[in-house]
């Protein structure tokens, strides 16, 4: 097999290539205050998203959970239809050796679907906040949007594959903004993932509402300790190490 392949299951595909579309990729990962994940997931269940498919990769974590649309897997695509918005969900890390391919199936299976733009979601730290915003910002090329709140600074680093996804996205000239809440590195910070979805109301107008989101939080966690236990007995039993 590929290293990565986006498989989508043949009853939607027609679906994604619909003449007139401009779709918009929103994702993240499971990093700073897991606010990609948390963002992305709560997003997919509130505009009720169809499951369309999912990235597979040669390493993957091995490990499903059963959810109320079917299989949950690490790494999940969504379709909000009649608001233009493809979601891939990463419910785990790509391992470090995949990063890279899966940036770049990602990007060239947007661009071959004749996607439109990009909206990251990510964490950072709050010891980098300066003033009263409550999140810094990057934008590509020409992305067409922008805030008053202050960019990523110079001299500040992304790290992992957030950066690796956006270095690629940008190299692959496709418009992408990246939105950074500011956010506890170590715990689950939905407050900063309704930073991220605010933002997204407003430039998109798809009103996700955000007041029940530090309950569908704790759902995340639990996924998350799961995965965690599932890791921890890969290891007691000497199996194939879990890339979280």
């Amino acid at each position: 097999m590929k290293q990565v392949e986006i498989h989508i299951y043949e009853e939607y595909e027609d679906m994604l290539r619909e003449s007139g579309r401009k779709w918009i990729l929103i994702t993240g990962f499971p990093g700073f205050g897991y606010v990609g994940t948390i963002a992305t997931r709560y997003i997919a269940s509130k505009l009720k998203s169809l499951k369309i498919g999912d990235i597979i990769t040669k390493y993957m974590p091995d490990f499903v959970a059963m959810e109320e649309y079917g299989v949950m897997t690490p790494y999940e695509v969504f379709l909000a239809r009649d608001k233009d918005l493809i979601i891939v969900v990463n419910n785990a890390l790509p391992s470090t050796p995949e990063r890279v391919p899966y940036s770049i199936a990602l990007a060239e299976w947007f661009k071959k679907i004749n996607g439109d733009k990009a909206i990251f979601a990510g964490g950072l730290n709050i010891k980098l906040k300066e003033g009263d915003e409550e999140f810094r910002w990057v934008c590509n090329m020409t992305c067409g949007w922008s805030f008053k709140e202050p960019t990523l600074g110079r001299g500040n680093y992304i790290v992992g594959p957030l950066a690796t996804l956006y270095a690629v996205f940008t190299l692959k000239k496709i418009p992408t903004l990246l939105i950074l809440p500011y956010t506890e590195p170590g715990k689950y910070d939905p407050s900063a993932a309704a930073v991220f979805i605010k933002k997204l109301n407003e430039i998109l107008d798809i009103s996700v509402p955000v007041d029940d989101l530090i309950e569908y939080s704790k759902l995340v966690a639990y996924a998350e300790t799961l995965m965690e236990e599932a890791s921890k007995k890969a290891k007691e039993e000497k199996g194939p190490k879990l890339y979280m």
